[in-house]
């Protein structure tokens, strides 16, 4: 039976991600690998990572991070790559690459397991149905002919809260999914601050506000929140509806798996 794992912010960590898997005894061909975002930038070779996930084909389950967005910003000529990113844009096989990491989606549902996936954030306004609405519709602008066009006035939009018309909404929901840290009850999110202490009395980390709508019940049944993004929060895995897997590996810190067709989430990791 093919196991199913999840893996934190790889970032470019390419030898990392394997001696993690090797670790884990992870069957390459046969079990499946989800991955919670930010495949690329930082680390030494983002290339190959994106490369050894793409061969995995159907196995592999990737929602985007900001960092994969940064890489298709670049691609489309938004802005100038970032030294770690011009060895994949110099590639000859980049044009597939884009293509391929372009198609992600944003959130990854779940029904056997029971899991939700994203990169960062859900808004605590949002049903786990109205996340997936929201992310639907980000997601069809990513995979159109005028894919580079509309990603790149999405991220120069300003982020307005509340936001203003269509493409500050867009522009709003994407970042919440890509960036979202600490906010507000009332959804306030606060863009700035990426450590693990609140700077502002009213805010909390997202996945801490109870009256959350995600955590009520959508399709008929309540999910958890797998997460990355929070390297300064490192893993959170003391909460019984979210797990977080960013444990900072890109910053000399460790890689970390997680099991999710056990009763029991187990837990593997290697130091970077």
């Amino acid at each position: 039976m093919a196991a199913v794992y999840a893996v934190g912010d790889i970032q470019g960590c390419y030898g990392c991600l394997r001696r993690l898997l090797r670790h884990a005894g992870f069957r390459v061909g046969r079990d499946r690998l989800w991955c919670v975002g930010d495949l690329v930038n930082r680390g030494p070779d983002s290339l190959e990572t994106l490369r050894f996930l793409q061969d995995l084909g159907d196995r592999c389950t990737v929602v985007l991070g900001n960092h994969d967005l940064h890489l298709l910003h670049a691609a489309a000529g938004g802005i100038a790559p970032p030294p770690a990113l011009r060895s994949v844009l110099d590639a000859a096989d980049a044009p597939q690459l884009i293509e391929w990491l372009r198609r992600r989606p944003l959130l990854h549902r779940d029904d056997d397991l029971g899991w939700v996936m994203i990169h960062a954030a859900l808004h605590p306004r949002w049903s786990v149905e109205r996340a997936e609405r929201y992310a639907g519709t980000l997601e069809r602008r990513l995979r159109g002919e005028e894919w580079g066009r509309r990603l790149i006035r999405l991220l120069q939009t300003p982020l307005v809260q509340p936001p203003e018309g269509k493409r500050q909404r867009r522009a709003f929901r994407l970042a919440v999914l890509t960036r979202g840290r600490f906010c507000t009850r009332e959804g306030v999110f606060n863009w700035r601050n990426s450590s693990r202490t609140r700077s502002r009395y009213d805010e909390a980390p997202w996945f801490m506000h109870r009256k959350a709508r995600w955590r009520g019940k959508s399709h008929g049944r309540r999910y958890r929140i797998l997460f990355g993004h929070w390297a300064a929060m490192g893993l959170v895995d003391d909460q019984p509806h979210v797990l977080g897997l960013d444990s900072g590996c890109v910053w000399g810190n460790r890689l970390t798996l997680a099991r999710l067709d056990s009763r029991r989430i187990r837990l593997f990791s290697v130091g970077c």
